[in-house]
């Protein structure tokens, strides 16, 4: 797609969204929705996640090479998000309508797509089968994750349900590199 149809078709999709952001994005006015959402949001951030590998590593020597599987995956994705959003340079809710507050800085200036959704989801995913245990903590924190970068202001929901599915689509691949 040429970049002004891209950029085009995003204008048209900014507004359908926008009226869900607006009323999602109300809902971090309530303190305690807020502290939860940013707190999610910080849990979503590399740190947490490759401690987690690490953590995975030292404590469980029956996950094969899943830690090796987990940054691999993790290193395709940050890759695959810049690129694309070095392309599709969709501005965040937060930039484009006076309405909608960022309530936490953004890490970058573009929301296409959600790296902390992708990221959330591919690890969920390749972890889920894994060791299911943590990926039934991890389901819902996911979950979070996705709905806190809507709430937060910083995402719109079709950058969290694009994210969603390329995350899935790593994890069905990377899945398959998990050995005992």
């Amino acid at each position: 797609m040429h970049v002004s149809a891209l950029a085009s078709f995003f204008n048209r999709l900014d507004r359908v969204e926008r009226p869900l952001c607006t009323l999602a994005n109300m809902l971090a006015n309530v303190p305690a929705i807020h502290k939860l959402f940013v707190f999610v949001s910080k849990l979503g951030d590399g740190p947490a996640w490759v401690s987690l590998f690490v953590l995975i590593g030292l404590t469980t020597p029956d996950a094969g090479n899943l830690p090796a599987v987990l940054i691999g995956a993790s290193l395709f994705n940050l890759a695959l998000y810049k690129v694309i959003k070095g392309q599709t340079l969709r501005n965040r809710p937060c930039t484009t309508w006076e309405a909608i507050n960022p309530a936490t800085p953004p890490l970058d200036h573009y929301s296409f797509p959600s790296g902390h959704t992708l990221h959330a989801v591919t690890i969920t995913l390749i972890i889920f089968p894994v060791l299911p245990l943590l990926g039934l903590i991890l389901a819902p924190l996911t979950l979070l994750i996705m709905l806190s970068r809507v709430i937060l202001g910083l995402h719109y929901p079709s950058d969290v349900l694009i994210a969603t599915a390329i995350g899935w689509c790593v994890a069905t691949v990377a899945g398959h590199l998990v050995f005992f």
